[in-house]
């Protein structure tokens, strides 16, 4: 097999697997693994319109609109004018929702746990290494590079 394609295969089946044990673990809280990522990253830019959500998330369909209004309809999600352009509207989450979100990180950080000791820091430094070398070239760089402005806030940037 091409050593490229391996790689390439394996990174599917790898994300497969981390997405079947996350879901698995997010199934208690009433939430699939897109809700949830909905969610935070909502969580974490305190107020995003549909249009900056659907840029911050990684999915098939690229605008959010139906998962949005499922996270609206559990009440998760509360949907209002942005004060600077009332034709505008933003998403903030709701108190259940900031519970919830705060109840999927620590979700997320169990099954991370678990995983880290089986992975050493050098393996996982190389390979993000080889994906921030990669991941430029495709549509999704910029994606990723928002992402991790948006969950460290010592970069005082959001989206």
């Amino acid at each position: 097999m091409d050593p490229l394609f391996e790689l390439a295969l394996s990174v599917k089946a790898g994300h497969r697997a981390l997405e079947r044990v996350v879901n698995e673990a997010l199934a208690p809280l009433g939430v699939t693994g897109l809700q949830a990522d909905a969610l935070v990253v909502i969580g974490q830019a305190g107020a995003v319109s549909l249009k900056e959500l659907g840029d911050l998330l990684v999915a098939e369909a690229g605008h959010p609109s139906r998962l949005v209004d499922r996270l609206v309809a559990l009440g998760h999600v509360e949907r209002r004018p942005a004060a600077e352009d009332r034709r505008r509207v933003v998403l903030s989450l709701s108190p259940s929702g900031h519970a919830l979100a705060r109840k999927i990180e620590v979700a997320r950080e169990e099954v991370l746990a678990n995983v880290e000791p089986i992975v050493p820091k050098s393996d996982v430094a190389a390979a993000l290494r080889l994906f921030r070398t990669l991941l430029p070239l495709t549509d999704y760089g910029g994606l990723v590079e928002r992402r991790r402005a948006l969950s460290d806030p010592s970069t005082g940037s959001g989206t």
